[in-house]
């Protein structure tokens, strides 16, 4: 991320604290990029860093286990999370220079709606805990720090075509050595600074971040940062972080949906036939009509013989055309390639849909599984599934054995969130022993919707469904899971 820095620095002085001794060096600072157009978010209810060893991190969200190229833990983009515990003691064990314990944290993520591109969702993240106590231990000296309840959240969203990053964080009741340090409130990034160049101790520090490059920009916030300094001014040798929220821009974000694709046209030569869904247009082709015969404008310039009365009979190779009392030519010219004649007016026809001519477009057609907007609209590259429960409205339930129960979903285009129609759903059942049964019959309906009723003889079981844009291929873009748990109606047990 950009090195751009943009907080406010409040000065508290009330504590005056002997010196401490210096520690081991610092654990590299913590920062991720992503290039998709997404937001990202992370929650951590808090963690300690102390020289070379790893992060200790007992409770966050939306996050994965720090590593070289991914120092922060954060993931690739936003998703709902959340995680908690009772209490814990950081870091496990007896621990002679730094010990805490955390009551009740809390690490939570949401982004809403789940589906659909950036600019429609909003990104949060928050975090929560009670620091009771931490314990510094440096050579003779000894500090006891409290907090009755810290906590932070994150939001990032778009307004007016921009991203907007916002951060609140809250400290009840802080004291070092049993004396209580007042916080001021609705200020950030409050300093603590009596025990520097020991101690630096911030409350509700709020560091924002430009990338100069990418225009990317990251928001964190934290109830309170404590690091323990070097005696020489190196870097931190302990840094530990309580009630962190984050959240960040990847790409633009906020920019307007791309103009859509321009309707398909015919190509030079041709024209379109009116009312034809799919796009067919139209081309006839003029050659020398067989000696005797001359091109007819009203049957698409097939060649006919005028026959005078009475008739005579047609010359071979020819038939006799009823309405007109003319000779018509069955064979008239070869069609070009890529075109076929029309049994009707025997002119050369080609099929276009969606601008290509291999018409792949479509339901149905070259293995395309419904269509953007309705059955025969354009074809489908990208779908997204969701699917819950009618009765809970979850992705989980437990029921009684025998009581009817509804699913219901929609489809839809990845990124633009347009409904794909007339696509056949892959519903696969797995049974507890892992046996995979196949469903058929389920297809979505205008809009995108999907309802499908389960049978009541249903036992505990997960349910796939699947989507696959091209049928002929066992490529799934997308796919969405219920579990089931069915218990007996007499006894309560769970049914497998």
């Amino acid at each position: 991320m950009g090195k751009h820095r943009n907080h406010t620095v409040t000065r508290v002085r009330r504590l005056s604290l002997c010196a401490l001794g210096a520690l081991a060096a610092a654990a590299p600072t913590a920062s991720a990029d992503t290039g998709a157009p997404v937001f990202t978010c992370r929650g951590s209810a808090g963690y300690l860093e102390v020289g070379p060893l790893p992060r200790v991190e007992p409770v966050s969200a939306n996050a994965v286990a720090p590593s070289t190229a991914n120092p922060g833990g954060d993931t690739a983009q936003c998703a709902s999370d959340r995680g908690g515990l009772p209490s814990v003691v950081l870091p496990p064990g007896d621990n002679p220079g730094i010990q805490l314990t955390l009551q009740a944290p809390v690490a939570e993520t949401n982004i809403t709606p789940e589906l659909g591109p950036a600019r429609t969702q909003t990104a949060t993240s928050s975090a929560a805990t009670a620091l009771n106590p931490l314990m510094l231990n440096v050579g003779p000296a000894q500090f006891v720090i409290r907090a009755d309840a810290l906590t932070s959240s994150a939001r990032a969203t778009c307004v007016n075509g921009a991203p907007v990053l916002t951060g609140t964080s809250q400290v009840v009741r802080l004291s070092i050595n049993d004396t209580v340090i007042d916080i001021p409130t609705n200020q950030d990034n409050v300093v603590i600074d009596q025990l520097q160049p020991l101690l630096r101790i911030v409350a509700n520090e709020q560091v924002t971040t430009t990338n100069p490059t990418t225009g990317d920009q990251a928001l964190v916030r934290r109830a309170l940062h404590i690091q323990v300094l070097q005696s020489a001014g190196g870097p931190p040798a302990a840094n530990i972080v309580l009630a962190e929220s984050k959240v960040d821009t990847h790409g633009a974000v906020c920019a307007p949906p791309p103009p859509p694709p321009p309707p398909p046209a015919c190509p030079a030569g041709s024209v379109a036939q009116p009312g034809s869904a799919p796009l067919v247009c139209v081309e006839t082709r003029t050659a020398p009509c067989p000696a005797g015969s001359t091109p007819d404008p009203n049957a698409g310039g097939a060649c006919v013989i005028v026959r005078e009365a009475p008739a005579v009979p047609c010359p071979r190779g020819s038939i006799d055309d009823p309405r007109s009392n003319n000779c018509v030519f069955i064979v008239e010219r070869p069609c070009p390639s890529g075109a076929k004649p029309d049994p009707t007016t025997r002119v050369c026809v080609v099929t276009r849909d969606g601008g290509n001519t291999s018409g792949s477009g479509g339901n149905g057609r070259n293995g395309s599984n419904g269509g953007v907007g309705s059955a025969n609209g354009p074809r489908v590259t990208c779908g997204r599934i969701s699917m819950r429960f009618v009765r809970n409205g979850g992705r989980t339930l437990t029921n009684r054995f025998g009581k009817r129960l509804v699913t219901r979903g929609r489809l839809v285009t990845c990124g633009s969130n347009r409904s794909i129609v007339g696509a056949r759903i892959d519903v696969v059942h797995v049974l507890p022993d892992g046996r995979r049964l196949t469903k058929t019959g389920l297809r979505s309906r205008p809009g995108g919707k999907l309802t499908l009723i389960l049978p009541l003889n249903l036992r505990s079981r997960r349910i796939e469904y699947a989507y696959r844009p091209d049928l002929r291929t066992r490529r799934v873009s997308s796919r969405a899971n219920l579990r089931l748990t069915v218990r007996s109606n007499r006894t309560g047990r769970v049914l497998r």
